[in-house]
């Protein structure tokens, strides 16, 4: 009977582990590159304020315009840096809290809180994951300017 239970949590783990990247991975093919450096801000932002004018839409192209003109005035890739870098311990302090809840699941050997730890757990290091990703773009963007 244990192995059962064990298996079915196992089972249901893997399920919602997929099902938990599914958005992720539509989101990550339908949505336009931001930029992670001041200047790659501008510069998509200066695509798209074109690509608004040549499909005339004005409207569009003046908010974008005025969303050009925020980027150069207040970005600052050294507050840019320091957003990631925050970023980063924040999700490493959130993994090490879901490691922490998983463990003492554990040590109550509650199947049902278990499946549900590792799951939080798995989404924590998702995010940890991809906000090491952002800030090592960033460490790339700025060495190749």
């Amino acid at each position: 009977m244990k192995l059962t239970i064990r298996s079915i949590c196992k089972l249901i783990f893997l399920v919602l582990t997929a099902i938990a990247f599914i958005p992720n991975i539509y989101a990550a093919n339908h949505d336009e590159y931001q930029g992670v450096t001041c200047f790659s801000k501008k510069h998509i932002m200066e695509k798209q304020i074109d690509k608004a004018k040549k499909a005339g839409n004005l409207h569009q192209a003046q908010g974008l315009e005025k969303a050009l003109h925020d980027i150069n005035t207040y970005c600052n890739d050294d507050d840019l840096k320091a957003k990631y870098t925050e970023k980063v311990i924040e999700k490493t302090k959130k993994v090490a809290e879901k490691e922490q809840a998983l463990a003492k699941a554990q040590a109550k050997r509650d199947s049902q809180k278990i499946a549900k730890q590792k799951l939080k757990l798995s989404e924590a290091q998702k995010e940890l994951r991809e906000a090491k990703t952002k800030l090592a773009e960033f460490y790339k963007e700025i060495q190749a300017k």
